[in-house]
């Protein structure tokens, strides 16, 4: 077996604690004022740390994942808002790629919304690619656990959408169909690093849907899942 532990980050402390509740063989570091919980699930070497919200804390947490544990791989789990008509409340979203939508030179004429420069990569860089092997197995794990699992891009910036124009943007430009406020930042800090990664989102609302949740019983609820959905695929990664 790889003994090079999987790095697992998530915004909320509910979501890591569901993960360290089935966790073995526990032992705690901190870094950059963050709790990086190392054991074993499943019988796999794993790191689970929250990295709170937003693309900084994010990239933040990401590199010291790197730095202090050599991943083989990490992901990124937690709960998103949908972007279209296809994707519901409940439903998972494993992202193909990400993109930094707030990240935004358009105004100087030179490249659109979500083109960045990267630190060693040549030309700029608007998709933030996620490792294909691994997205098509959490979404094939997914598609029994949640019921319906959507493969895409999943778009990322510092900002809570709550307006569906932004979402209607978001899908427009880019064909995103979630948004959130780490992942891409994570996809960034692995390219730049040579880690696979995968970002997993729980569609925690969206401006199609008539229905309505509590987020914070949901938002358990999703954190139980991914841990569920972890123990079962891990083994496999």
């Amino acid at each position: 077996m790889n003994q090079q532990p999987i790095g697992v980050i998530g915004a909320m402390k509910m979501e890591v604690d569901a993960i360290l509740a089935a966790m073995e063989g526990k032992r705690q570091e901190v870094h950059g004022s963050m709790a990086f919980t190392a054991g074993t699930l499943s019988g796999v070497p794993c790191v689970a740390v929250q990295c709170s919200p937003g693309k900084v804390n994010a990239a933040l947490c990401t590199q010291a994942l790197v730095d202090f544990f050599s991943p083989r791989l990490v992901l990124n789990l937690g709960v998103a808002g949908g972007i279209g008509e296809g994707v519901h409340i409940g439903d998972v979203v494993i992202a193909t790629a990400c993109v930094e939508y707030d990240f935004d030179t358009s105004a100087l004429g030179q490249w659109p919304a979500g083109q960045l420069t990267l630190p060693g990569q040549e030309g700029p860089v608007r998709f933030l690619p996620c490792e294909e092997g691994l997205a098509k197995a959490l979404a094939a794990a997914g598609e029994d656990l949640y019921g319906r699992a959507h493969l895409g891009v999943v778009a990322t910036g510092d900002k809570f959408v709550a307006d569906p124009a932004v979402g209607e943007w978001l899908q427009k430009e880019f064909g995103a169909l979630a948004c959130e406020m780490e992942g891409g930042a994570i996809a960034h800090a692995c390219l730049v690093n040579q880690v696979p990664c995968a970002v997993l989102r729980t569609i925690s609302d969206n401006a199609h849907d008539s229905e309505t949740v509590d987020f914070v019983t949901f938002a358990q609820g999703s954190a139980q899942k991914a841990q569920e959905l972890l123990r079962k695929v891990l083994p496999r990664l």
